[in-house]
Order: structure tokens, then C-alpha cells, then sequence
């Protein structure tokens, strides 16, 4: 069910059909959210939430929290239990930052360049022993550069995983 509905939304983004409702809201409002969403179905990892309000994006509200999603449920996945997972808004100058680190078992170096490309699993053992399609992280990336942005990565074997979320801040007037 899960490859299906990533197939269709793949195919829905090469064919430009997936309609995109821009609206202005705080980010750490919805990593907020998925924070607790994430506690109440896991409890066998420590999150840490650290929040910069207000932090707020321009942007398709379900389709940032699908793509900030992606990046916590991999976290979930690949972070032993009693670890901890943390997300983070932190507000930059004219830039959002939407963080998520882990403390996993990290992504080999030789494997950086391809984890965005649809399919790509960097180590077969693993991707059998932790399922999962390859899609998401194509998926995320799909996302957050229609909304202008970018994804930075910084990952250590057996240390963790650091996705940042790059996207314009809209500054709001109060």
C-alpha cells in the first residue's frame, strides 16, 4: 500500500499534477505537532524538541508536514531504541532551518550522493532488516524544492544523521 500511494505521488509530481496550496504559518507550530504525533505512536525513542518562535514559511502546510515526516519516521527506523531524536526550528537571518537529527547508524560516505535518488537503499542487509521503499527521501526532496528550498545532510557512521531543511522565512507583520 505504501510503495503504491509513493509510485502515485511520484508519477502525480513528473506529471506537475500535485496542486500545491501555498499558505503562511509558523514551522515550529508544525514540528510541534509531529513531535508529539511521533511520541504518542513511539515510545521507544527520546525526542528533544527545540523551538525558535515564530518561524514562519510559505508553504503547502500537509506537504511540508509529509516532508519533515519522512525525515523523523527514518530517524524512528534507523536510531536504536532509547535513543534520542531531535527536531529543531531555528530562524536565520531571511532562512528557516527545520532540523532533524538522529542518533543512528548514520549513512557511509560513499552512499551521500545517491540516498535522494528514487530506489536507492545504501546496504541491502539493511534495507531488508528495516523495509521501506527507497522513495521517501526522493519523495522529501520533491517537496521541499518546489516550496524554493534545500536539503542539507551531515551523517556519521554509527554516530547519526542530520537532515536540515532549508526554506525562506516570510516575515509577517503583527
Amino acid at each position: 500500500k505504501d510503495l503504491i500511494e509513493q509510485l502515485l505521488f511520484l508519477a502525480r509530481s513528473d506529471n506537475e499534477t500535485i496542486n500545491i496550496q501555498m499558505d503562511c504559518f509558523d514551522s515550529c507550530e508544525l514540528v510541534d505537532e509531529i513531535a508529539k504525533e511521533t511520541q504518542m505512536i513511539d515510545q521507544s525513542h527520546d525526542f528533544e524538541v527545540d523551538l525558535t518562535k515564530p518561524a514562519y514559511v510559505n508553504a503547502d502546510r500537509q506537504l511540508l508536514k509529509q516532508a519533515i515526516r519522512i525525515f523523523v519516521d527514518n530517524g524512528v527506523k534507523y536510531t536504536p531504541s532509547g535513543k534520542k531524536i531531535v527536531l529543531k526550528v531555528k530562524k536565520r537571518e531571511d532562512k528557516v532551518h527545520i532540523i532533524i537529527q538522529d542518533g543512528g547508524i548514520g549513512i557511509d560516505p560513499k552512499d551521500l550522493p545517491y540516498i535522494f535518488d528514487r530506489f536507492y537503499r545504501s546496504d541491502e542487509s539493511r534495507a531488508r532488516k528495516t523495509g521501506g521503499t527507497g522513495l521517501g527521501l526522493s519523495i522529501a526532496k520533491w517537496i521541499i524544492e518546489r516550496h524554493g528550498g534545500y536539503i542539507e545532510v551531515l551523517s556519521r557512521v554509527n554516530i547519526g544523521t542530520r537532515f536540515t531543511i532549508v526554506l525562506d522565512a516570510k516575515e509577517i507583520e503583527e
